[in-house]
């Protein structure tokens, strides 16, 4: 029986609690994240692979969404396929990034690879994000969000 070594890591501070697994040569780094609604998101990393499983489930611990990502050279999510609560699949996520290492857009594809439909960010000089607009399949724009500026201080 392969050995199997679990680490338990706690944190204090803002952020996921993270289990690291490990057997033989193969790690597998586990992050939880508590979502705003209540829900939490297991994501289950082997960098070995390139691979994370994203796992939501509700309150009530049933399952809402699973996500099976391929990651990047640089550990970004590149594409996912996401499913349902009873494994039934729902779309492809294709990701792509620009030279600063920010998410430019997210595409949602069918199974047969054609566009359902599109979200494009927004960075300003310094790299903040602010806005992004979303289109259907064919291109049309939806929408536009813009994140809002700061206040222009008062002179005395």
């Amino acid at each position: 029986m392969p050995r199997l070594a679990f680490a338990l890591l706690f944190s204090f501070t803002i952020g996921p609690l993270c289990v690291l697994a490990q057997e033989d040569n193969t790690e597998v780094r586990v992050s939880v994240v508590l979502n705003a609604d209540g829900s939490r998101t297991v994501y289950e990393t082997n960098a070995a692979t390139q691979k994370t499983v994203a796992t939501t489930t509700g309150k009530d611990g049933k399952l809402r969404e699973k996500i099976r990502w391929d990651l990047d050279e640089n550990g970004r999510f590149l594409r996912g396929e996401v499913f349902g609560p009873k494994e039934q699949f729902r779309f492809i996520l294709q990701n792509k990034y620009d030279s600063n290492n920010h998410l430019v857009e997210e595409a949602h594809l069918a199974k047969d690879q054609s566009v359902i439909g599109k979200i494009v960010f927004r960075y300003d000089a310094a790299g903040h994000q602010i806005g992004y607009s979303t289109y259907d399949g064919a291109g049309k724009l939806l929408g536009q969000t813009v994140a809002p500026s700061p206040s222009p201080t008062k002179r005395k």
